[in-house]
């Protein structure tokens, strides 16, 4: 930002001076005041201009929307754009054009963005380019919206503008997100048809994608075919295959990865480290993901709060709360400092490690300071009370959430129904069931074979499989915990269990229905 203040002085002098200022150092300027988001002063230096009788080029406007866009001002922006067509202040070109229809997608208003598109398209003098389209297929994409950035590829198409690698970056991204594999190889087809060769990005958005599935031998031959094809892995490419080695337990193989990237000449980041610290800390290596923490600082970087908690979770998870404690002492010293994640990561360490009122009075300090719990924060202490039989406390707390502008999630009322079952509290346990669908959270399956287990475990057979009969119909099923606790409740029955005369009965009745 340094050099960007330093042009606004010089123009600043320029100006003082009562030169005559071109129209390429006004550009300069109004470039440098949107960096560092002026836009005020931009529009100071557009006023006097046009009192002067002057008005400024089509980059100058570009410019200057550019930076309201940066200063997240999408109205300004769009009355700035819709000012110059009106009052034809300058000519529209296609990076005016680009400006808006980008900044309205990364704002979130893709839909008004392809309005646009199309209105330029059927209408104006200035027509969309492969920029423009991209922007708005890569949007939809980031948003899920893949069938409708498929078609808008089509329109493209059939506008004579051919994708280009960009376009099928997006288009492959959001496929691989959706595990849509058979349209990526199709989309794989078409760059080769097209001659449009993979850049470093095409191959890591597929490393990524592999790695996620847990399909590592993918990953590890897309590697190797883009050093055949002269394409050199980056670090997002080392890191996307180390995580993918860390998801599948292959901490060994990413440790080797590590020296691998570094010998390729690829040196890691932060987020390399944070990785493997996390992948030692998940197989229990703490005293590695420890050294390697240390290292950090020893080689020029700096680990990110991140780091700090993988490295926490671990600790906490394994009972070191000393160790935990001093690492915490340490990352604030650094002045990394905890975020929400962090204190929910000490929460959950209390809580398992029987230190239920410690990770209450933390709670409570959030509340009172900062950061606020969220509802993650809340089932963490909920959890860890009903596991030391304070279920009254674990009610009360679940009570004031919409008292904290809190509304329970689907994992908040699992985390009620199996802590009151488990109480016996099991009428609580069944109300609870009704208060999800009355605050419009859907019961799924996983909250109804934990009720039902429930149930079944304190005797109580009609009601189980009177909610059994209720899952059925919604066209859930049982779990393999639940099918065993009813085989061995009937077992334990004998050949006259009553328990199997009504599955029977919820049997005969669901073929009834079905015929």
């Amino acid at each position: 930002m340094g050099c960007y203040s330093d042009v606004v002085s010089l123009f600043r002098d320029i100006f003082a001076s009562g030169v005559v200022i071109d129209n390429c150092t006004l550009n300069i300027a109004a470039n440098s005041l949107a960096r560092l988001h002026r836009t005020d002063l931009v529009f100071a230096i557009l006023g006097n201009h046009l009192k002067l009788g002057l008005v400024p080029n089509v980059i100058f406007f570009s410019t200057l929307m550019k930076g309201l866009f940066l200063q997240g001002r999408v109205h300004d922006a769009s009355w700035l754009f819709q000012k110059l067509l009106n009052e034809k202040l300058c000519e529209i070109n296609e990076i005016t054009l680009l400006i808006l229809i980008d900044g309205l997608c990364k704002a979130g208003h893709t839909g008004k963005a392809i309005k646009l598109l199309h209105l330029f398209d059927e209408k104006g003098n200035c027509k969309p380019d492969v920029y423009a389209y991209n922007a708005i297929i890569d949007s939809l994409c980031k948003d899920k919206m893949m069938d409708d950035a498929l078609a808008l590829l089509t329109k493209m198409r059939e506008k004579g503008i051919p994708p280009d690698v960009v376009t099928y970056n997006s288009l492959i991204h959001g496929l691989c997100t959706l595990s849509r594999w058979e349209e990526v190889k199709e989309f794989l087809k078409r760059m080769a048809d097209s001659r449009i060769p993979l850049d470093v990005l095409t191959y890591n958005i597929l490393v990524c994608g592999f790695c996620k599935e847990g399909w590592i031998n993918y990953a590890e031959n897309i590697i190797e075919t883009m050093i055949k094809q002269g394409v050199d892995p980056d670090v997002v490419t080392y890191n996307a295959l180390m995580q993918g080695y860390c998801l599948l337990g292959k901490i060994d193989s990413a440790s080797e990865l590590l020296n691998t990237m570094i010998q390729r000449g690829c040196q890691p980041d932060v987020h390399t480290y944070s990785i493997l610290i996390n992948g030692y800390c998940k197989s229990g290596y703490l005293d590695k993901a420890m050294l390697l923490l240390e290292k950090i600082p020893t080689i020029g970087l700096k680990p990110t709060v991140v780091t700090y908690n993988s490295m926490l979770d671990g600790l906490f998870q394994a009972g070191r709360f000393s160790d935990a404690e001093k690492l915490f002492n340490k990352m604030v010293e650094n002045q990394e400092y905890p975020n929400l994640v962090t204190y929910t990561i000490i929460l959950d360490g209390f809580c398992k490690n029987d230190r239920v009122p410690q990770a209450l009075s933390l709670l409570r300090m959030m509340e009172a300071k900062s950061p606020i719990p969220d509802i993650i924060s809340y089932n963490t202490v909920i959890n860890g009370l009903f596991s030391v039989g304070k279920s009254s406390s674990a009610i009360g707390l679940f009570n004031a959430l919409p008292s904290k502008g809190l509304l329970p999630d689907m994992i908040i009322f699992r985390s009620m129904i199996s802590g009151l079952c488990k109480e016996g509290l099991l009428e609580d346990a069944k109300g609870m069931l009704m208060k999800m669908e009355k605050n419009g959270v859907m019961p799924d399956s996983l909250a109804y074979n934990v009720l039902i287990r429930g149930l079944l475990k304190k005797n109580e057979h009609c009601d189980a499989l009177l909610h059994l009969d209720e899952m059925l119909k919604l066209g859930f099923l049982p779990d393999d915990v639940t099918c065993e606790i009813l085989l061995k409740s009937i077992l334990r029955e004998g050949p006259e269990s009553t328990l199997l005369h009504m599955l029977l009965n919820i049997k005969d009745n669901d073929q009834k229905s079905r015929s």
